[in-house]
């Protein structure tokens, strides 16, 4: 067909263009397309879980007390069914939360990710997230990123390395787009991803995560985190109390993750049941605890940004810590579409909104609970996914704050220290 023709035409064309720049233009060429088309996908993304929660959860939340139960009953089950079902039938490869499925394509698979992928897991995700599915969308967002440059890069016809590099900056666009932490997304990305900070994909990384922040600020932007606060010194006494924190927030992370890995391997040597039905039965689990706490449905990035301003105190905040978790893992066990990067922000930055709460009513000192809080979020990710380095830039751009930095460097590094030993990889596993 003559479309056929001009496409395959127009790709040798392009392919035979870019053998023909050098190193040096190949990087900035490919960072740029990648970071470009990874931050449009994030805005779309962001832009459809967004409405969907403003259409259907919060006018849900808002009707009688017996239609809302039925709501928080079936509305999470349904989406992360569906999605579940979407992948099962479309595109196995997709299921996942996104990192564990895009460190493997680089470790293992020679850069490869299907181009059905990305589509595939766009719709999964937005399902089980707009419906009120408790995980992130960094996941989907890396994934997808991950796919449409592997894509992009085994039509052009490059080099295995180059193509390893191709990944990694899509999903590196993918988790700064998230979050608008371009330079936390970057240490991630070498961190975790490619666990090696030496590695030659660096100037592509990093000029991919700019341009997916400015390809979303030209749409309008992303919903990214910008807390209103500031961190005073107090003296030595305050580096003993970040640490405490650090101590109590580490193994939320490890029971996290612990938790999530557990629940996956008893679902996938499940047989009993339909495939979709154990999604839709995590569905349930997260609508019972939605009754008591809502907050735990969807992203929980209003949450998050309620902590990162201070205004997120109690005692419940212990409560929602747990909450989370529980909602985090039955959904992302059971088959759910969803990333595990944001719950962990959110179980951090409740767990240190409690330690606040309670730093308050026992020492006669000042207590910042945005800085506690953030705090809590870096320690969380670094018990989480073993990233102390990233979780450390993290804290930083998300607290545009340099004075916080000495106290998280406390914290995250002795929730590294007590908890590197219980998990062997930095990422989740299967």
């Amino acid at each position: 067909m003559p479309w056929r023709r001009w496409y395959h035409d127009s790709v040798d064309g392009l392919a035979a263009m870019a053998r023909e720049l050098t190193l040096n233009q190949q990087t900035i060429v490919v960072g740029v397309i990648v970071g470009g088309a990874s931050g449009l996908a994030a805005f779309l993304f962001d832009g459809l879980t967004r409405w969907a929660g403003v259409r259907l959860i919060d006018r849900m939340l808002a009707l009688a007390p017996h239609w809302r139960t039925l709501g928080l009953l079936l509305l999470p089950a349904a989406g992360a069914g569906l999605g579940a079902y979407l992948i099962k039938t479309f595109s196995p490869e997709a299921k996942g939360h996104g990192v564990n499925e895009v460190y493997r394509a680089i470790q293992e698979s020679e850069g490869r990710i299907s181009g059905r992928v990305a589509v595939v897991k766009f719709a999964a995700s937005a399902l089980t997230i707009g419906l009120g599915g408790s995980a992130g969308r960094e996941g989907p967002v890396i994934h997808i990123g991950g796919s449409v440059a592997s894509w992009l890069g085994r039509r052009l016809k490059v080099s295995t390395p180059n193509l390893k590099m191709l990944v990694a900056a899509g999903a590196c666009s993918g988790l700064a787009v998230s979050f608008g932490v371009p330079l936390a997304s970057v240490f991630f990305t070498m961190e975790v991803l490619l666990r090696d900070f030496a590695n030659e994909a660096f100037p592509a990384v990093v000029i991919a995560a700019v341009s997916g922040i400015a390809t979303t600020a030209v749409f309008g932007g992303a919903a990214h985190f910008n807390p209103n606060t500031s961190y005073a010194w107090n003296g030595p006494w305050d580096l003993f109390v970040y640490a405490a924190l650090g101590l109590l927030c580490a193994p939320f992370g490890v029971l996290y993750m612990s938790l999530l890995g557990r629940v996956e391997a008893g679902v996938q040597s499940a047989k009993r049941f339909p495939f979709w039905l154990y999604p839709a039965l995590g569905g349930v689990v997260v609508g019972i605890l939605a009754l008591a706490f809502p907050e735990v449905m969807g992203t929980g990035q209003d949450t998050i940004r309620t902590a990162l301003d201070g205004r997120l105190s109690g005692w419940r905040c212990g409560a929602l810590t747990l909450a989370k978790i529980a909602a985090t893992v039955a959904t992302l066990g059971s088959g759910g579409s969803g990333g595990a990067f944001m719950p962990a922000l959110f179980i951090g930055g409740a767990a240190g909104s409690a330690w606040a709460t309670l730093a308050g009513a026992l020492l006669p000192l000042p207590v910042p609970r945005a800085a506690f809080a953030i705090t809590g979020m870096a320690c969380a990710v670094t018990s989480a996914f073993k990233a102390p380095v990233t979780s450390m830039i993290l804290a930083l751009e998300l607290s545009r704050d340099y004075g916080i930095l000495m106290p998280v460097m406390i914290a995250c590094i002795l929730a590294h220290l007590v908890t590197r030993d219980h998990r062997p990889a930095p990422i989740i596993t299967r």
